[in-house]
């Protein structure tokens, strides 16, 4: 006998059933776990003050200038070339000449003899070489060891490819007069304490963006070390090696350190073309063949016509070495702009010794601004009432070490002429205002 109660227990477990079945049916729907929170950047946040104010752009690491002549008119050529292939794809593996350019350029500079077919992998940008480098080395809980602050790449890949970040800040170690990149030092002990056998590698960046810090020998040993001693990967982003105001010294060259480290190379910041969408990998075959494996599927080739343009400008490159030095002359003219323009409005400048980023402390400015507290705060009001965009130095940081940036703001400084003269007309304005 089906009573009033009995139905409506029926009725019930219908519902209930139903609900499930509606909550498995989105579960499939659901933000992947290892992506959730990858798209919450400080960059999408500021996207609608960008598009509402008339800026000086200091955020974002893109060169608004022109990109050099010779390096267009050989794209130009390529693109209009009677040879065909220019405009189909090349090998996966990327174009002979770029690879052979490549090789010849940095062998002597690492005291290997590294061949364009063994030891070279063109990409599609660095960004594409970072993220297969990390893909094709990372099987679910091996951790990675990424110093900070970081490049923001590197977090979001190791978590794509499930593996998990450890973190190691730099320490300041000194606050008083001229602070650079070098007064940022590696702990030793805290960095070490995080190797363990889940350790698949470390992520270095030499020079480092956001803070244009230079490692020095002694640190690049101590890394060199802890990689042997614990049977590491190192894979070392060097995008930024052409714009250095000191040594620069590549890990692959030091001792023991070629056969576990994977060297990056990017033409967007070597020669100020970032549409152009090419970069490199080399290292040792038994390495970079795990790359060469994971770059395939995920694209056929880096743009035909951008790879013989490169090619061409390593190239001259060989043949004259007058582009890198006179361009690292100019990006350093340009960091001594920004440093001039924070100084006089009262933001203390971490000076870097390479790459085209710096950071700013802008806490003594804090009491003169009533109701700014944080970074982005002090950001929003700069967008407002300055005119001039950087960004919250919190972005590089992990989660757990984000107070440690609260203080600072990143500014890049590698820009058209008319936007660093518009930048130190609007920083003035901090003189009217505070």
């Amino acid at each position: 006998m089906i009573t009033r109660h009995t139905t409506t227990l029926l009725i019930i477990c219908c519902l209930v059933i139903s609900d499930a079945a509606i909550i498995k049916r989105r579960s499939k729907f659901d933000f992947p776990t290892n992506l959730i929170g990858l798209n919450d950047t400080a960059e999408e946040w500021l996207n609608p003050y960008v598009m509402t104010y008339d800026l000086a752009d200091f955020g974002k690491d893109l060169f608004d200038g022109m990109a050099p002549r010779h390096i267009v008119d050989a794209l130009v050529n390529a693109t209009t070339s009677d040879d065909p292939m220019t405009n189909q794809y090349t090998e996966p593996s990327g174009t002979p000449r770029l690879r052979e350019a490549i090789a010849k350029v940095f062998s002597p500079l690492i005291g290997q003899e590294l061949k364009g077919e063994d030891n070279v992998l063109i990409t599609v940008g660095a960004t594409e070489a970072l993220r297969i480098a990390i893909f094709s080395h990372t099987v679910p809980g091996d951790e990675w060891i990424v110093i900070e602050p970081t490049y923001i790449k590197y977090i979001p890949d190791i978590k794509m490819a499930w593996g998990v970040p450890r973190l190691s800040p730099l320490k300041l170690v000194t606050t008083h007069g001229t602070i650079s990149g070098d007064d940022w030092v590696i702990d030793k002990e805290q960095l070490e304490s995080l190797f363990n056998k889940k350790t698949k590698g470390i992520m270095l960046n030499n020079p480092l963006n956001p803070l244009g810090k230079v490692y020095k020998l002694e640190e690049l040993e101590f890394i060199a070390h802890l990689a042997k001693k614990y049977d590491t990967i190192v894979i070392s982003d060097e995008a930024h090696e052409w714009m250095t105001f000191k040594p620069h010294i590549r890990m692959a060259s030091l001792p023991g350190m070629f056969e576990r480290t994977i060297t990056i190379g990017s033409a967007s910041k070597s020669f100020s073309v970032s549409g152009f969408r090419v970069g490199w990998a080399y290292g040792h075959p038994n390495i970079l063949n795990h790359l060469k494996v994971a770059h395939l599927p995920n694209v056929a080739c880096s743009p035909s016509h951008s790879q013989y343009a490169i090619a061409y400008a390593f190239e001259e490159e060989s043949r004259n070495s007058s582009f890198f030095a006179t361009h690292a002359q100019t990006v350093k003219q340009e960091r001594d702009m920004m440093v001039k323009m924070l100084t006089e409005a009262g933001i203390i400048p971490v000076v870097p010794d390479g790459g085209f980023c710096m950071i700013g402390n802008w806490s003594p400015l804090r009491q003169k601004l009533r109701g700014i507290n944080t970074a982005m705060d002090f950001i929003i009001w700069m967008i407002k009432n300055i005119g001039v965009l950087g960004w919250p130095l919190e972005m590089f940081y992990g989660d757990e070490h984000k107070y440690m940036a609260r203080d600072y703001i990143r500014f890049c400084f590698h820009k058209n002429i008319s936007t660093l003269e518009k930048g130190a007309r609007n920083f003035k304005k901090f003189a009217d205002l505070l």
